[in-house]
């Protein structure tokens, strides 16, 4: 059994998140329940517990100061932080601290708390396994000590390493995209879809795919109108349409800065 913390000034709200989730049928026991930081640390302290459920907006010690005191002294425990407030500064700063990730309160609800628990639990048994395969290894290798102390590489089949917070939210973000990008769709729109900032999800959005949120975009409607093409009954300006362009010279520009054809030079390609 996995052993959760789960800290919050409001009582009904911890009674909420305890009845909502078959805590022990799913491998998880819930060893605790404090009204704020200060209370919890006990737990810690005594290093009981192996995830931290945990509000951020609390009196006396709040949900940012418990999950940096946690890693701290814990630095294995997987904090989930819980929050009413969509000002991505809270997120950022947990993100500092090693948060494993966030939920806002009023999206809070049995299967997403379960899919962030089955993570957390699947990130835990694979610092486990890797840390007994790493002891395994510097027993064998003992007697060379320059052999002991070498990095140990993965095995082939070992599950790749878990994502971590700024790339889940990335994450959402190109599946919102995905279903949406022949919309009209915003920087700003997306941004808010993942409750964070405009301007730090530009950023974020740029360091984990390589690309501008525009560029991204665009890319996407190139690619469905390369689609729409292939059928010679279309014209232009409905391609331009159905792949999201609102404008037939922008879309015609666009695509041929990414092609190298115009969309009537494309569409007339002898075909296969």
């Amino acid at each position: 059994m996995y052993k959760v913390l789960l800290v919050d000034d409001e009582a009904i709200a911890r009674m909420g998140i305890r009845s909502t989730f078959e805590w022990e049928v799913n491998g998880f026991e819930l060893v605790g329940e404090a009204s704020n930081g200060q209370r919890a640390m006990k737990w810690v302290e005594n290093k009981e517990i192996d995830i931290l459920i945990t509000d951020i907006a609390m009196p006396v010690m709040d949900g940012l100061e418990l999950a940096r005191r946690t890693r701290e002294i814990c630095p294995w425990v997987k904090v989930l932080l819980l929050s009413c407030h969509s000002d991505f500064e809270y997120v950022r700063e947990g993100i500092r601290l090693g948060a494993f990730d966030y939920i806002l309160k009023p999206m809070l609800s049995a299967e997403s708390l379960k899919t962030v628990l089955y993570e957390m639990r699947h990130s835990l048994q694979k610092e486990k396994e890797d840390h007994r395969i790493l002891e395994q290894y510097k027993e064998k290798n003992s007697a060379d000590p320059a052999v002991a102390v070498m990095p140990l590489p993965l095995p082939a089949d070992c599950p790749p390493p878990d994502k971590s917070l700024h790339q889940r939210i990335v994450q959402q973000a190109v599946e919102y995209i995905s279903e949406h990008f022949t919309e009209s769709i915003s920087l700003q729109q997306v941004a808010d879809k993942v409750c964070v900032s405009r301007n730090y999800f530009s950023e974020m959005f740029k360091r984990v795919t390589g690309h501008n949120f525009i560029d991204y975009l665009i890319t996407l409607r190139v690619n469905r109108a390369k689609e729409l093409l292939q059928n010679p009954t279309l014209k232009v300006y409905e391609v331009a349409e159905m792949s999201g362009f609102n404008d037939t010279k922008h879309f015609s520009k666009q695509f041929k800065k990414n092609v190298g054809l115009t969309p009537a030079e494309f569409q007339g390609m002898p075909r296969r």
